[in-house]
């Protein structure tokens, strides 16, 4: 039976990804739904009645352990979907997560192993951001921002943040994939853009790029 609503995973999820186990203020928390003050405010109190939330004074809105569970798991729904869809439906890795934000709130748990299983139970979705396993345990996260590597140093792309599908466009247009391997030839000193070498030539990434785009030494 299902005893969350979509709004509350939402909020649930929201505030995992702002401040896993540590209090999140109320107006943080609305910006990222995107609601009203007044709204959340109603939300964290249906969550406090379920055991999902607690209210820290003046810090904000932390997550119960219960709480934290529930987030891990819409994750791993989320992750798994993304896999699929990437893997096994053909969908480009900037167009799969608003179609996982929707896939995400089944509540087959049987549905949701047969998946992981059918992947061939994976660590990390098609973005490279780790996937929980049933328990709750949690895969290392791989990689650091490309902008904390020195000139010289050979890197391979391992993760890369979700920054929106204008970001994922670039990426595409760049042909920047996990996996792929690149020599750091320059840094600017003055907006710290990066340049990379590759098989096919060089290229500039912006200091905002950079951030998004994490990397191990290879």
């Amino acid at each position: 039976m299902k005893t969350h609503t979509e709004s509350e995973e939402n909020y649930i999820k929201a505030l995992y990804h702002l401040g896993g186990d540590q209090p999140v203020s109320n107006g943080d928390l609305a910006q990222r739904i995107g609601a009203k003050g007044s709204s959340v405010t109603q939300a964290v109190k249906r969550l406090g009645q379920k055991d999902l939330v607690n209210v820290v004074p003046y810090k904000g809105v932390q997550l119960t352990p219960q709480g934290i569970r529930l987030a891990k798991s819409i994750l791993r729904k989320h992750r798994l979907w993304e896999t699929f869809l990437v893997d096994k439906l053909g969908f480009g890795w900037n167009e799969v997560h608003p179609l996982a934000e929707q896939l995400e709130h089944i509540q087959s748990e049987e549905l949701v192993d047969r998946l992981f299983k059918f992947l061939g139970s994976p660590k990390h979705d098609p973005h490279g951001d780790p996937i929980p396993e049933r328990d709750g345990q949690m895969p290392p996260v791989l990689g650091q921002p490309i902008g904390a590597f020195t000139s010289g140093v050979e890197i391979r792309i391992v993760r890369v943040e979700d920054a929106g599908s204008e970001f994922f466009d670039q990426l595409d247009t760049m042909n920047i994939n996990l996996g792929n391997t690149y020599k750091i030839r320059a840094i600017s000193a003055f907006d710290s853009s990066v340049e990379l070498d590759s098989s096919t030539g060089s290229f500039w990434l912006s200091q905002s790029m950079c951030a998004n785009i994490y990397a191990i030494q290879s």
